[in-house]
C-alpha cells in the first residue's frame, strides 16, 4: 500500500437527499466526533464503498419507533452509480441500500 492509497481520487460529488435512520446517523456522527478525523458524510461514503465491494446486502428489521430523517449528502458519483446498479439488481431503493451500508459498517465495528 502506497502512502497516498488511503485517500480517494477526486470524483464528482452529487448532492443527494436521502432518508437515513436517526439511530444509524447519530452513531456515525458520534464516530466522526470522537474516533475518526473525518466528517459524517465521508463515513457514509466509506460505508457505501464497502457495500459495493462486498455486496453484503443484509436486510435488517427497523426498531419500533425509529425515526427517519432526510439528510443532504455529498456522494461520490462513482459510488452513486454503484448504488444504482445494486438498486436494479436487488430491487431495493437507494435510501434502503445506504441504510444497509451504514448498518453493516456499524455492526462490523461493534
Amino acid at each position: 500500500m502506497g502512502t497516498f492509497d488511503r485517500f480517494w481520487k477526486r470524483d464528482k460529488l452529487l448532492k443527494k437527499t436521502i432518508d437515513i435512520d436517526n439511530t444509524l446517523y447519530e452513531k456515525l456522527n458520534e464516530l466522526s466526533k470522537t474516533v475518526y478525523h473525518t466528517s459524517t458524510n465521508q463515513l457514509i461514503n466509506a460505508c457505501i464503498e464497502e457495500l459495493l465491494n462486498t455486496r453484503n446486502i443484509k436486510i435488517y428489521e427497523k426498531p419500533d419507533g425509529e425515526i427517519t430523517d432526510q439528510r443532504s449528502l455529498l456522494i461520490r458519483k462513482s459510488l452513486f452509480d454503484g448504488l444504482e446498479q445494486l438498486r436494479e439488481k436487488y430491487n431495493l431503493s437507494i435510501y434502503k441500500l445506504v441504510n444497509i451500508a451504514i448498518k453493516n459498517a456499524i455492526d462490523e465495528l461493534e
